[in-house]
């Protein structure tokens, strides 16, 4: 009985150096994509599209206000409709500005997948999310619309940011996959 467990104990050793060395090389290659991640400059030339759907959420703010959840702690009306989750509106109100479809349209696919509209009248914008090839890393990039022009917040690691002008700030999330 001894020798069985001296095994599994062997293998159970080898099992956890195994993926902590594999751990170690996995940080390494996430914090180089998060040293290297670029902006996309094609998303910052798009910024007149951007600022028009912003214009077009914010004269619909008090109709999107009906619709949140004031006892959520999250307290937003969240539009993707791509995503089918308890909470997420696939699809406008049917009161709402309907410029808000073209310009999301007009994006394309690739430029937005949805937004979050908050109660300081804060607007998120989801951009895109992807996972970079062979790194175990995951980027989820967005824009935050700030309509007083303040408020913005500097974000910290593993998040990333630049002011883009006093209403903008794009942002990206990086996340390490999980190892299951």
């Amino acid at each position: 009985m001894l020798h069985l467990f001296s095994k599994f104990f062997a293998a159970s050793s080898l099992l956890i150096l195994l993926i902590a060395s594999g751990c170690g090389s996995g940080d390494e290659k996430f914090k180089n994509v998060y040293n290297n991640y670029r902006y996309d400059t094609a998303v910052i030339n798009k910024l007149p599209l951007y600022d028009s759907l912003a214009r077009a959420i914010s004269a619909n703010i008090p109709l999107f206000q009906k619709y949140t959840d004031s006892g959520e702690a999250y307290q937003a009306f969240r539009y993707m409709p791509g995503v089918f989750e308890a909470g997420v509106y696939t699809k406008l109100p049917a009161e709402a500005d309907t410029s808000i479809g073209r310009i999301f349209t007009a994006l394309g696919a690739h430029f937005i997948y949805g937004f979050d509209i908050f109660k300081d009248s804060t607007i998120k914008i989801y951009i895109r999310a992807y996972p970079v090839k062979k790194t175990m890393v995951d980027i989820e990039e967005h824009l935050a619309y700030y309509p007083a022009g303040t408020g913005m917040k500097k974000r910290e690691f593993p998040l990333k940011d630049t002011v883009l002008n006093k209403h903008w700030q794009y942002w990206v999330r990086l996340d390490q996959q999980g190892l299951f």
